[in-house]
This record gives C-alpha cells, structure tokens and sequence, in this order.
C-alpha cells in the first residue's frame, strides 16, 4: 500500500437472499522519518612518534539506514593523511603532536544527517627507560632439567653468563619474553636480560637458575641395550621391566650410540619405599646376567654401569664419568692389590712418596742379602783352594824328601857300611813318615826355617839305625 486513502465495501447476504452493505475507509500516512545518530568514537590519545590511528564510526545508526559516510578535519588542522574517508572505519596518519579533531558526517535513506567530533590528542612523553624484571632466582632438582625464565617487554635478549654450565636455549626463546632452557646439568646458571623499548632505551637484569644434584643420584642404573632407540617399543620397554623382576623406576631412555640404546633406572625394595644402591644393583647384575639363558632379556646387554661416577678416590682424586674410574691427583697411584686381586673398586690409596720409600728400602734389602750370600760362598771357595794347595805343597815336599834322603842313604852307605848295612825301602819309607809326622805334631819351627826346608826335614842316622 502506498500513501493515501483506501475504501472498502463489505457486503453480506443471508439465505432469505437479504443483503447489506457496509463501507470501511483505510488511510495510508506518510512514514513519520527519524534523523541518523551519528557517534565518531571515544577521543584517542597517541604518544609521539605514534602518529597513525583508525577512526570507527560502524557504532552509528539510523532507522531507515545510512547511506552515507564522510569525515573531515575541522578547520584550521594541520593537513594529515586519510583513508576510507567514505567508509564506517578510516585511518588517518601522519598527526603531530598537538590536537587534532575531525568530523563525521553520517547521511540516511531519506536525505537526514547527523554529525560528530572526535578529538585525537598527541603528546610527546618524556621516556624513561624500561625495567627489567628477570624473575629472580630459580631453584631446579634433577632428573628435572627445564626451566622457563620469563620477563616481559617490547624487545627482549636474554645473555647466558660464560660462567654456566652447559644448557641449551630451545628454538629462538633467548630474544623473547620467557627463555626455555633444556639439558640443563648440575650447577648455577646465570643470565642476563636486557630489555629495549622502541627509541632505543635498554635496561638490563639478572636471573638465576639453580639446578640441584638428583636425590636419587646413587641409586641409578644405566643399561645399555643392542637396539637402537627408535626401535624400542613401549611394549617392549614394560616387558624389560617385567623381566627385570623388580620394583623398576625407568627414568630415561635415549640413544647411547647409532645401534645401542641406554636405560637409565633405579630399583625399590619395601615397604617402607628404598631405593637400592647403584653399586649393589650393579654388582646383583653382573652375577645374575652370566648365570640367565642368551634370551633372558629381549635385548643383548652391552654394558651394565652406575649411570653416574659414585666412586671417591680415596679423597685423592676424582672420579672419570666416561670411564667409571678414579683419576688419582699428583702424587697419589691406585692399589692394584686391592683392585685387581680383591675385586673391590677403582681408588688412589697409595702415596708415590710412600711406595717408593718401601722399593728403595727392599731393593736395598735384597742387594744387602745378595751381596751377603756372593761373600759366604766366596770366602767358602777361598777356604777350600787354601787347604788344597796345603796338602798339594805337603806331597811335593814328602816326594823332595824321600828322594834326598835316598841319595844320602846311598852315599853313605857305599862310605861307611858299605858291606854290612842293609836297610829295605819300606823300613826306610816308614822312619821318614814317623819323623815328619813327629814334628808336625809337635809344630817345631826349627824345621820349617832352617836352609834344609826345601830338601825336608834333616835326617840323622844313628848306629841304632844299622
């Protein structure tokens, strides 16, 4: 229907055929047309060198609808840059310090508009520099080995000191806000974040992390599997445990090399709850491995270790955590007896200074008892050599004296008895015996200095004698 009047006639008719009429009259008016309400935003404040801002006039209304869009600075501002001047949002940009105002003019369907003003306001703020706020101190304990440091401004670094230990910053994380640090060891960890606001204002602050030694650090066990890591299932992972045949706490698993996969775990006994010495378990595996068929375990063992050096060297070194053994300090050497014979661990029991005090003095020893037994036996020999030449010296002057007293004999017997004395050789060979054995016994030194000593003893030979 459109403006104006309307008329109608209802007409009625019974079954009698009576009728009547009756006429109704509709008028259409004009539509009763409200102006659009025009509403260019709350005024906006801008901090210099910002100098672009958007101008939203979507929240503006009219009942028929808008039709129309327009802004424009009011009179007398400085000349600025604008978009979508003809649409529900415009940017403008370019604003110096100093208050701006502009004008939205907002047209409906049938020809009314509506206007409003928007102040923006810029300013130059006096900067000061960013604070830093690294979030203090930090305190870790293993096996738990991540941390996440968070600060919070516009431009963030975060510098480890050269001091820390190792640990690994996870992706870009160092030049946000919060820095996530994984493979983090034992040790305090210091870094530094150093914050910039946008002119170029820094300031800096520090952060700890501390990261504290695993309470259960002596009681856990590395066992290396021939199976690399990626083909160990979780299946297979349980089933190990189970055949461990203990309360197994698995830790970590990670690959040890490309084909040998490490397993780091510890073992409960109770109630009450006890983690087991690494050594113990240790020392428990090496017996029970040799003794199981080749299929005990779903994997062939490389190695069974302490997944951490626990040994103290005696107080006189420290211990290798590659190899498991103690490197002895200066001066200090290991005791093979009580390592190697014994079978007990690697330690720096023995004092260089002290060992070889001990060698020198059973060198010393030995030499003295050597040079003692050479002595005897030599002093033995020279005995011996002076009692044979003795009796080698005797029998040369026995057969010098047999033959001299021969050569008398004979001379004085052709002189004097040369019919009537008769004497045999072998009563001459035993007067001659019993005179020499008569003087050695009675060690006479008459006979041994006299002229006749190299000819013998002298013989005298008397009328008794014939």
């Amino acid at each position: 229907m459109q403006e104006g009047n309307y008329t109608l006639q209802l007409m009625v008719r019974d079954s009698s055929r009576q009728q009547s009429t009756a006429v109704v009259t509709v008028t259409v008016q004009p539509e009763i047309n409200r102006p659009p309400v025009a509403m260019a935003g709350p005024d906006k404040e801008l901090v210099f060198p910002v100098g672009s801002t958007t101008l939203d006039g979507s929240r503006s209304r009219d009942d028929q609808g808008i039709a129309l869009y327009h802004r424009e600075p009011v009179r007398g501002q400085a000349a600025v840059k604008m978009g979508n001047s003809d649409k529900a949002v415009a940017t403008v940009s370019g604003l110096p310090v100093g208050m701006h105002r502009f004008r939205l003019m907002v047209t409906g369907r049938w020809g009314l508009s509506s206007a409003s003003i928007l102040t923006v306001a810029v300013r130059k703020e006096n900067n000061s520099p960013p604070r830093a706020q690294a979030g203090g101190r930090h305190v870790l304990v293993l096996p738990n080995n991540r941390i996440t440091l968070d600060g919070s401004i516009v431009s963030h670094l975060w510098i480890r000191d050269g001091q820390s230990p190792a640990g690994d910053a996870i992706g870009a994380s160092d030049r946000t806000a919060a820095v996530r640090l994984t493979n983090l060891v034992e040790g305090v960890y210091t870094f530094h974040l150093q914050v910039t606001d946008s002119q170029g204002t820094a300031d800096t602050d520090t952060a700890t992390g501390e990261v504290r030694p695993d309470p259960r650090k002596s009681g856990l066990v590395k066992l290396v599997l021939q199976v690399c890591v990626g083909q160990l299932t979780g299946q297979q992972k349980d089933m190990l445990v189970r055949q461990l045949a203990a309360d197994v706490q698995v830790q970590k698993i990670q690959a040890h090399s490309g084909l040998s996969t490490a397993t780091v775990f510890s073992v409960q006994t109770g109630p009450p709850s006890v983690v087991l010495e690494a050594a113990d378990v240790v020392r428990g595996l090496h017996r029970q491995l040799p003794e199981e068929k080749e299929d005990f375990l779903l994997f062939t063992v490389l190695r069974v270790d302490t997944a951490d050096c626990l040994l103290e060297s005696s107080g006189h070194g420290h211990c290798d955590p590659v190899t498991k053994l103690c490197v002895c300090s200066p001066l200090w050497v290991e005791n093979p007896m009580e390592c190697y014979l014994q079978d007990r661990e690697s330690n720096c029991e023995w004092s260089i200074v002290s060992v070889t005090s001990v060698v020198l003095t059973l060198l010393t020893l030995t030499g003295g008892l050597s040079w003692l037994c050479i002595f005897c036996c030599k002093r033995r020999e020279r005995t011996e050599i002076r009692k044979n030449t003795r009796c080698a010296t005797l029998d040369n002057m026995d057969d010098q004296d047999r033959t001299e007293l021969r050569r008398k004999y004979v001379k004085h017997r052709s002189t004097e008895h040369n019919s009537s004395l008769m004497v045999s050789e072998s009563e001459f060979d035993s007067d001659r015996d019993t005179v020499f054995s008569e003087r050695m016994e009675r060690g006479d030194p008459k006979g041994s200095m006299n002229g006749s000593v190299r000819n013998g003893a002298s013989f005298s030979y008397g009328s008794e004698d014939r």
